[in-house]
């Protein structure tokens, strides 16, 4: 399927948040919907191997490399979305990075939106990352809060300083609810595609629900928020292709 308006979709934030997680679930959602995807990360740690032979995935450290080659891709007509997960914590660099290549200037004249998503914890140092971003970016990006219920489900600190402000600018938040540490490393050691884990047989048939379950949760919270489909670029209430014959 394809959108008038693309997608990149720039992963920001501490590290250790959820990041590659989300990424990889966000994975499972466009390729339900038949969209073309592609990567780019930071990380040399090959944390998308398991869709290598799925998704094209590409490492590139956005401080040293060319970033023309993130911009070459804009030009590319087969893709929808263009995934860019940046570096945990060097909010200033990232900044830097986007300021140089003139990437809000590129964006609008070829037709593509940028959505910065951000994956929170508990620690306050998600708030500072926020504010920060959205000082420098203001109205160039839609902004996707990502509430991570591995490390918290009340977020009090976030409530209070940043959720007002996140609604004023038209930004969303969903939610990403927790799968317990046994299950995700369960799942993490296979090496495979999220949407094959709970098929397999060599994981407690528990594992394997807790970890269906946590999947689904996550495309109906993005695909039953209007606007967080808007801003990532799927389809809202559309009924997603059966994984595996199984959603």
């Amino acid at each position: 399927m394809s959108h008038t308006c693309k997608r990149v979709i720039m992963t920001v934030g501490d590290s250790r948040v959820g990041k590659s997680t989300v990424i990889k679930l966000l994975i499972e959602l466009f390729l339900s919907q038949n969209q073309a995807v592609k990567i780019y990360n930071h990380d040399s740690r090959n944390k998308f191997k398991a869709y290598a032979g799925i998704v094209p995935i590409y490492c590139l450290n956005f401080f040293t490399d060319n970033p023309d080659l993130v911009l070459d891709d804009l030009l590319n007509d087969s893709l929808d979305v263009l995934f860019v997960d940046m570096p945990g914590q060097y909010i200033q660099e990232i900044c830097n990075y986007i300021y140089e290549a003139d990437f809000f200037t590129v964006l609008a004249e070829l037709n593509w939106k940028l959505t910065f998503l951000q994956p929170i914890s508990h620690r306050s140092d998600c708030i500072e990352y926020f504010l920060q971003l959205l000082d420098f970016a203001t109205d160039n990006a839609n902004y996707v809060i990502v509430k991570n219920q591995h490390f918290d489900t009340r977020f009090k600190e976030y409530n209070q300083l940043i959720q007002q402000k996140l609604l004023l600018i038209g930004g969303t938040e969903i939610i990403l609810t927790a799968l317990h540490r046994d299950h995700y490393q369960a799942m993490e050691d296979l090496g495979k595609p999220y949407s094959q884990c709970f098929q397999e047989q060599s994981l407690y048939v528990l594992y394997r629900s807790y970890i269906y379950h946590w999947l689904k949760n996550f495309f109906d919270a993005v695909t039953n928020n209007q606007v967080a489909s808007i801003y990532l670029g799927v389809s809202a209430g559309e009924n997603i292709r059966n994984i595996a014959g199984l959603f």
